[in-house]
């Protein structure tokens, strides 16, 4: 009885689950191409190819951003489904529990939630960096005046501390480059800066350089139209290292977790990005977790609708607690382990006590 029940609840919630994806995903795409149309059009010129390889490229990261609120909605329209057609009530009196009747929903829901991971971890990371360096194709080979200096990307190659304003063609075009050059005893030596530096086949080259040495016996400012730069740095360490945290994937996350030394934000702030997508799985039957209680309660009053309004609001309640927590772990004011699993632990209370509640025991 239980394989047929599994069967045919996880049927439902997938098709609910596809649903609410297809058409919150579809709208969101529709509001992102009218803030952005004129932008793109802009950039890249007045083509419906460019629209299709932008809805493309956005796609798998709204995908993701999405699925957990598919599950929460997809979950109650199942549940207050089988609740108004008397079908938990025949459950029930055929002996399973509405405990039961949830642990129908796992196989499903460890389905979703591994396609989420995947979508977040795979699919999302690669088509972000295209998108950026689709949009960096675009960009001319001169620096930008107006780039952000606390978006710079900060890198130590031996005794030597690497400043680039800003990344471009998968990590081979630099623009803003500036380097500290140090002696064993960290003791500074001269600086170097450059307009640009290009990887190629015969590695690093700068172009517009400006080297400067404070010790009396040098020369003080120099300037080259162009030089080599002998690093063992290649194009992945800073295309790595100048991508977003989301936009990473938890292998290449880890590595910078676990060296101090490369990356352009503490060691924490990547610590609570490992945990944060380590817990991705766990949010799809969260939410099920969720629902639940709420499609129980509110079928014996006023409805679906009002489950609905009510899941959604569980859902950006559970997306601001998770946002304001993930903020704390990056800014190093609470542990990364807790800042990424606790809003997982509450709101796994909270679903496991509304439930209790509801039920009676």
């Amino acid at each position: 009885m239980m394989r047929t029940l599994t069967g045919y609840v996880s049927r439902l919630f997938l098709v609910h689950v596809a649903l609410m994806m297809f058409s919150f995903v579809a709208l969101l795409q529709l509001i992102d191409l009218l803030n952005n149309t004129d932008r793109l059009f802009d950039r890249h010129g007045n083509s419906f190819t460019v629209v299709v390889r932008y809805v493309g490229y956005r796609l798998p990261e709204l995908t993701s951003f999405i699925t957990p609120f598919a599950v929460l909605l997809g979950s109650l329209m199942v549940l207050s489904r089988l609740a108004q057609s008397a079908e938990v009530l025949a459950l029930k009196a055929a002996g399973v529990s509405y405990y039961r009747l949830l642990l129908a929903f796992l196989p499903a829901g460890l389905l979703v939630a591994a396609f989420h991971f995947v979508m977040a971890d795979q699919i999302a990371p690669v088509a972000t960096r295209a998108m950026a360096e689709w949009d960096a194709s675009a960009d001319e080979l001169a620096p930008d005046p107006k780039a952000d200096p606390a978006a710079a990307v900060w890198i130590r190659d031996g005794q030597t501390l690497v400043r680039v304003n800003s990344v471009g063609r998968r990590g081979t075009l630099l623009n803003g480059v500036t380097l500290f050059e140090r002696d064993a005893n960290h003791d500074f030596r001269y600086r170097i800066t450059a307009a640009r530096a290009i990887y190629g086949e015969d590695g690093w080259r700068l172009y517009g350089v400006e080297r400067f040495a404070p010790a009396p016996s040098a020369s003080g400012i120099q300037r080259f139209s162009e030089l080599p730069w002998e690093t063992a740095l290649l194009p992945t360490h800073f295309s790595n290292l100048a991508a977003s945290p989301a936009s990473l994937s938890l292998q290449q996350l880890r590595a910078f977790a676990r060296n101090q030394d490369v990356g352009s934000h503490p060691t924490y702030f990547y610590e609570t990005w490992v945990n944060r997508r380590m817990a991705l799985p766990a949010i799809s039957l969260i939410m099920v977790l969720l629902a639940a209680p709420v499609a129980q309660s509110l079928q014996r009053q006023r409805g679906v609708a009002l489950g609905l309004v009510v899941g959604i609001g569980l859902g950006f309640l559970y997306f601001i607690t998770d946002g304001l927590l993930q903020a704390l772990g990056e800014s190093g004011m609470l542990p990364p382990l807790l800042a990424a699993w606790s809003p997982m632990a509450l709101f796994t209370m909270i679903g496991a006590a509304s439930l209790i509640r509801v039920e009676g025991h």
